[in-house]
């Protein structure tokens, strides 16, 4: 049966097989080696979610009926070095049930199964940031489950290449969904770019997916540094994501089921930056639509506070293994120069108390941008959106962008305006404050970086010392709006950036539980509470 999984993937178009196997290197990141201990501590006492609630996301895409699979590897993965094997056995087991399944005539437990082993086959390929065979191994497993879903699927989904200069195989790689009972005619497509943690397999839900719903073609792509990107050879850089929108919309206009002018993107984490990036080099794009997003220029608190595992993934998608050389690389990560370009209608979706990319920032790309735009804050949420009332109790985050996304084909007009969604899940209308000027932190000298033996994780670690937060000194001198980013500031109250409120846990399976301890004490750099949206009326 492997060999034929292995011929099914072949068939679907897989770019990685006709590669020779590597031996990958792991990029060696100061922070994870420096503190092991603090991060080992905090996966004993979190699992695979200690830093990002990223097995909720990938449990959203295949429903209910996989929660218990990864509620499993939640609760048995308590190590770094834990989390692949306990997501593969997991994908394994609902592979062997598909295969069942299939042979029995269950042809819609079949693809169901199927489904969720290639989502879970793509979250053992996450802990690895090294092209090795192990890695590999997983694709080609992922890849083969999906094309076996796709076979079975509800409603149209086929693998596509996106023809692209420049790259090993000359594309990218993609699946292309239509809506169930699609019969003729021209589709708006969504072009969807998944997260930093995420493949184009969890992009589109197994069932009531938000675009496929809505009458959307969906085109989940992946595009240069990602997932399978990243296996041909093809790594992130920004002229190469400035050459996505191009190759995608030719594409898509030679499609006779797709209609060129009534294309949209979506993006989350860091396809909230690659979406903003394509919009700024396609003019075609109808709108842009972005959550969770990732707009600090140089991604200094992602790199330099938080969890050492983003870094890292990064240094994977650009193909460094360099500390050193990729901090250098890291100051080219600025929509300066971008936003200018962008004049279609265009929607950031963020938490008021973004951990990861400060709320000034978004303000200022926004500030800088031609065309109509709106931006949603939910109150007092972090970075992942949710585990707060606003969140409960407001639009959902994903449906409101779909929903904006679709009013945008239908050629509904809108004010460029802010939204507070407040706790009570009000919205709060008012005018689009224009940002405050953000300073610029002193350029930090690149020191070379040793490179030690790799050290694994301690099985059983200390207990974590708990660090006060550093008091934010009088801000310094405003310049230009979109530069190289500050450290966020802690909260006057001592609150972390993000932190849940003074003993607010959230239950366990809670709707994005967030760890309590998922970064480090942010350094100063100013007061937090500018970024704070204006309360007001609700309508």
């Amino acid at each position: 049966m492997d060999r034929i999984l292995a011929d099914q993937t072949r068939a679907a178009g897989s770019t990685v097989d006709q590669l020779a196997p590597a031996g990958g290197t792991t990029p060696q990141v100061r922070r994870w080696i420096a503190e092991q201990q603090r991060w080992a501590a905090a996966i004993a006492e979190h699992g695979v979610d200690w830093d990002h609630p990223r097995s909720v996301h990938w449990n959203a895409a295949c429903g209910t009926d996989a929660a218990a699979d990864f509620a499993a590897v939640r609760r048995n993965a308590r190590t770094y070095d834990a989390i692949a094997p306990a997501f593969a056995g997991t994908a394994r087991h609902r592979e062997d049930r598909a295969r069942t399944a299939e042979a029995m005539g269950d042809l819609v437990t079949a693809r169901e199964n199927y489904f969720m082993a290639a989502v879970l086959w793509s979250a053992a390929q996450w802990p690895s940031h090294a092209d090795d065979a192990a890695g590999r191994g997983h694709h080609e497993r992922k890849r083969a489950c999906y094309t076996r879903y796709a076979a079975l699927a509800d409603h149209h989904v086929e693998a596509v290449s996106v023809p692209f200069p420049g790259t090993h195989r000359g594309s990218l790689p993609a699946w292309l969904h239509l809506p169930a009972g699609y019969t003729g005619g021209r589709l708006p497509v969504a072009v969807v770019v998944p997260d930093l943690d995420s493949a184009k397999e969890a992009t589109v839900a197994l069932y009531g997916d938000r675009f496929l719903s809505r009458g959307f073609a969906v085109l989940a792509l992946e595009g240069p540094g990602q997932y399978e990107c990243a296996l041909l050879g093809t790594h992130f850089s920004m002229p190469a994501w400035a050459q996505v929108g191009p190759a995608c919309l030719d594409w898509l206009a030679g499609r006779a089921e797709l209609d060129p002018e009534q294309v949209v993107l979506a993006g989350s984490g860091f396809g909230s930056f690659a979406a903003t990036v394509v919009a700024a080099h396609e003019p075609r794009v109808r709108a842009c639509a972005v959550t969770e997003v990732c707009h600090e220029p140089g991604w200094t608190t992602v790199f330099e506070q938080a969890s050492p595992a983003y870094k890292m993934r990064f240094m994977y998608m650009t193909g460094h293994t360099d500390e050193a050389e990729f901090d250098r690389f890291a100051r080219t990560l600025t929509l300066r120069g971008r936003a200018e370009r962008i004049r279609m209608p265009y929607l950031a979706v963020v938490g008021e108390d973004d951990e990861l990319s400060p709320i000034e920032w978004t303000r200022a790309l926004l500030d800088a941008m031609q065309g109509p735009r709106q931006l949603v804050i939910y109150q007092d949420s972090p970075h992942h959106i949710g585990g707060v009332p606003s969140a409960r109790r407001g639009p959902s985050p994903s449906g409101l962008m779909a929903d904006w996304l679709a009013a945008r084909v239908r050629g509904d007009a809108f004010p460029s305006e802010q939204w507070l969604i407040d706790g009570d899940g009000r919205i709060n209308r008012g005018p689009l404050p224009p940002a405050e000027p953000v300073e610029p932190p002193p350029v930090r000298a690149v020191e070379p970086v040793e490179t030690p033996a790799p050290q694994r994780l301690a099985e059983t670690p200390p207990p974590m010392r708990p660090v006060e937060p550093t008091p934010a000194p009088p801000a310094a001198p405003a310049s230009a709006a979109v530069a190289a980013a500050p450290a966020p500031a802690a909260k006057a109250n001592g609150r972390a950036r993000g932190s849940r409120k003074k003993g607010g846990q959230v239950p366990a399976g809670g709707d994005h539980a967030q760890p309590s301890i998922r970064h480090e004490p942010a350094a100063a750099g100013g007061s937090r509470n500018r970024g704070k949206a204006p309360r007001g009326p609700s309508s």
